[in-house]
């Protein structure tokens, strides 16, 4: 099915695409023994280099995401491109999440993974109707950039 409009995040964009950097290795002390936990962790050795990426880790300095929200059947899935993103770089990561998600994601960060986050900006971007379960022609959706970034001694 061809999409329409142009891309389907923010106005005045071209579509989808994202770009990858480093994850850091988070201190022992913020590492969880949690497995539910671990299935997140961007340092798990289930998680670590078998994320389909064929790079090194800490192979660029910034990673730029704008991942998928991770809705309907793909839940999660937005987590799974931060984590590729902070294998990836060795100093920041700046990436793209619905505001509803924040909590979820300041608590993964800070408290699971032990880094640091802040919100660089919140926007509002247009879904224009693109898929069968689409309801309305459009939808603006609030949205953060965030940046995740970590001490160099964690890196």
């Amino acid at each position: 099915r061809k999409r329409r409009g142009g891309g389907g995040r923010g106005k005045g964009r071209n579509g989808r695409g994202s770009s990858s950097s480093a994850i850091p290795s988070l201190p022992r002390h913020a590492q969880s023994s949690n497995p539910e936990d671990s299935r997140n962790d961007p340092n798990s050795n289930t998680n670590g280099d078998d994320d389909g990426i064929p790079l090194p880790s800490k192979i660029v300095d910034t990673v730029i995401t704008n991942p998928p929200f991770g809705t309907k059947n793909n839940e999660g899935i937005d987590v799974q491109f931060l984590r590729t993103a902070i294998r990836l770089a060795r100093r920041a990561v700046y990436s793209f999440h619905k505001t509803s998600t924040r909590p979820y994601l300041i608590k993964l960060l800070r408290d699971t993974w032990g880094l640091n986050m802040e919100v660089v900006a919140q926007m509002k971007f247009d879904i224009p109707n693109m898929y069968k379960f689409h309801k309305q022609k459009s939808v603006d959706v609030e949205v953060d950039l965030i940046r995740v970034f970590w001490d160099d001694k964690n890196s």
